[in-house]
């Protein structure tokens, strides 16, 4: 997905719409399917649809921890794991209900969505440095597209999981 022009309102509304969009995914189960029972089904990959959600929740929150850094100090050093999705952990067997775990997911995207609201807008060229030896630079902006990048990617991976495990 091509997020280079994303504007951080628009982000803003994204983050915002996370919540809703992955409760969607079990708002058409039928009177003898429990979301719950859906939900912690592993598909063929090896990820259920709670995980999806989980992962989604830890990138978004790893996210506002790193923009928190960038808009309050000057080059900041970013944990890349923050920031790389490919080197986020993966979560094994999530506890509790999916709802729950929407929850949590809502509180999160709402929280990244709150600070981008109040970032003035000459802050958003701000600059952090990524730990991985590279002198990789993300820009404030770069890192709240990397939040909605991963919550889109984990909501139409979800998306995948519940269909298959359905069928």
């Amino acid at each position: 997905m091509d997020l280079s022009k994303l504007a951080p309102g628009d982000a803003a509304v994204a983050l915002r719409s996370f919540e809703r969009r992955y409760r969607g995914l079990f708002a058409t189960l039928g009177e003898d399917e429990s979301p719950d029972d859906i939900a912690h089904r592993r598909g063929r990959g090896g990820w259920s649809a709670i995980a999806h959600v989980v992962a989604a929740a830890w990138a978004i929150a790893a996210c506002g921890r790193a923009l928190g850094r960038v808009l309050r100090e000057d080059d900041p050093e970013i944990d890349a794991t923050d920031v790389d999705p490919a080197l986020r952990d993966r979560p094994n067997d999530p506890s509790g209900t999916i709802h729950e775990r929407l929850a949590e997911l809502g509180l999160e995207a709402n929280a990244l969505a709150d600070v981008v609201d109040k970032v003035p807008a000459g802050d958003w060229d701000r600059l952090g440095v990524v730990n991985e030896g590279s002198g990789r630079r993300v820009s404030a902006l770069d890192i709240v597209r990397s939040a909605v990048d991963s919550g889109v990617t984990h909501l139409r991976s979800a998306e995948r999981v519940v269909d298959e495990v359905r069928a």
